[in-house]
């Protein structure tokens, strides 16, 4: 009796320690978005959600895919704060790319600026509305 006293109490410590909960530290913002629309600063339609341009944020790790170009994705670091995103360091990763950090240029496909400053104008937990200092507007939903 003694000892399946003790395997309780090991088998209820080792549980309080280990958690499932999701350990985000970005909000609303942690996820997967899906880009919906992006307009130039003329308003111009640059691409929809038929371009299949897909973001993640988990930590401060952002990941960017576009469906339909080579087979991989560009991952990179990210910093968040009450207004801006900012993205940095993007390497690529699959398709027999390597991890070697890359120019921001990469980004420019799935709508990136060249800084890697994104305004946050709206986000909530299904919709996201992001602008950059060239006045391009990048709308997501959340999936």
């Amino acid at each position: 009796m003694k000892r399946l006293f003790y395997i309780l109490i090991f088998f209820v410590a080792t549980l309080s320690i280990t958690s499932c909960n999701k350990w985000d530290c970005n909000g609303d913002l942690d996820g997967m978005w899906q880009l919906t629309e992006w307009r130039d600063k003329e308003n111009n339609l640059i691409a929809t959600k038929d371009d299949m341009i897909f973001y993640s944020f988990q930590l401060q790790m952002a990941s960017f895919r576009k469906l339909g170009e080579e087979n991989y994705y560009i991952s990179s670091m990210l910093e968040v704060g009450s207004e801006q995103i900012r993205i940095y360091k993007p390497a690529i990763y699959g398709g027999g790319g390597h991890d070697k950090e890359q120019p921001m240029s990469i980004l420019s496909i799935v709508g990136v600026p060249e800084d890697g400053i994104f305004h946050i104008d709206v986000l909530t937990g299904g919709t996201m509305k992001l602008k950059t200092n060239t006045q391009e507007t990048l709308v997501f939903r959340k999936y």
